[in-house]
């Protein structure tokens, strides 16, 4: 991504009169070779196992506006053709809030994104009308880049920082994978950042020399990172495989989760919204992970979802038993906002609250 979205800031200055070579630019087509290998991801994308509908098309759209900026940025400094050259200076305006917007369905259903979506795309087409104006304002298409790469990245950091179990859209075999994912994203799209200044700095002092290599070097160090990223991942065929569990560390599994589930309801834990799966770890004296994995492998939830099933299940009854309205018990069940709740009750009973009270009064 990142030299995709820095070769916006490369003026028109003579680069189209010649070949890569002769303008500085290395001889081998490295915008079409980025290209190619964001089509391959493109086209694994219905291939990726326990990946909910929602966030494979999020993905593919993000995906298919990264191969269609660097298919644009070999057109026009491989063969001259400015055609396009509207398009794509805005598109990168677009792929940070996608990048973001992508890896927050997997937290999401994409009812859940409408709101955010909404925000993101009427900044996007406002700074993207800025950027096609015919302003006399040196720089104002880089700041318009870079402060939709800067505020898309904050946003993603934050969303990164909450860990895997916020993954709640996707299998937990999946969860920590993604988590690595969404940690290389957030990395592409800091050095891009930092790459788009370098070369915005580098066109200040009139060095469009040094400023095309870094282009050039830019995008091939990303081609190969994001080679080796994939490799590692192996994405087209294990990222979906679920690891066996052996019959012997099943009665194991078991007992971490009865005595977590004893430690939430008997010391009234679950209620505490600013529980994390380390403080409760700690608190049933297990690593993280084998307390994730533990419930795993006995429920098939993380460990939010966990914790939150024995807050709807609160929920339930102080619906049943009390007439406190749906906010007071939203705050004793544990839940800390009204869309999380009501989101999470919903999944369990299949009704909204007010309906699951009208139903068990009437049934009683």
């Amino acid at each position: 991504m990142a030299c995709v979205l820095s070769s916006n800031v490369i003026k028109d200055m003579g680069f189209h009169r010649f070949p890569f070579g002769r303008t500085g630019m290395i001889s081998i087509p490295v915008s079409f070779l980025l290209a190619a290998l964001l089509l391959g991801l493109l086209l694994s994308v219905p291939f990726w196992r326990g990946v909910p509908v929602g966030v494979r098309i999020c993905f593919a759209a993000l995906l298919v506006f990264l191969c269609l900026e660097a298919v644009l940025v070999g057109v026009r400094f491989a063969f001259g053709v400015f055609d396009f050259l509207p398009l794509q200076r805005i598109l990168p305006i677009w792929i940070a809030p996608l990048a973001y917007l992508s890896f927050l369905a997997l937290s999401e259903p994409l009812a859940g994104l409408k709101a955010p979506g909404a925000i993101l795309f009427g900044l996007a087409i406002t700074a993207s009308g800025l950027v096609l104006l015919p302003l006399p304002l040196p720089g104002l298409m880089d700041a318009v880049i870079g402060l939709s790469v800067l505020s898309c990245s904050f946003l993603l950091a934050r969303h990164w920082l909450r860990g895997p179990d916020e993954l709640s859209q996707i299998p937990v075999r999946l969860t920590g994978r993604w988590h690595q994912i969404e940690a290389a994203a957030l990395a592409t799209m800091i050095a891009t950042l930092i790459v788009d200044t370098a070369i915005a700095f580098l066109f200040a002092r009139s060095e469009e020399h040094a400023a095309a290599w870094l282009v050039s070097l830019a995008t091939l160090a990303l081609i190969a990172a994001l080679t080796g990223f994939l490799i590692w991942l192996n994405l087209g065929s294990t990222v979906g495989r679920r690891t066996p569990v052996h019959p012997a560390s099943k009665e194991a599994a078991d007992a971490i989760m009865e005595k977590a589930r004893a430690i939430l309801v008997e010391q009234g834990l679950f209620r505490d919204t600013g529980l994390t799966a380390s403080r409760l770890a700690r608190r049933v004296g297990v690593p993280d992970r084998d307390l994730s994995r533990a419930i795993n492998t006995g429920k098939g939830q993380s460990v939010s979802q966990f914790v939150n099933q024995l807050r709807v299940e609160e929920a339930a009854r102080l619906l049943t038993s009390t007439d406190d309205p749906a906010t007071q018990i939203m705050e004793n069940a544990g839940f800390l906002t009204r869309s999380n709740f009501y989101r999470e009750f919903q999944k369990h009973y299949g009704m909204p609250p007010g309906n699951y009270r009208k139903k068990m009064r009437d049934a009683g």
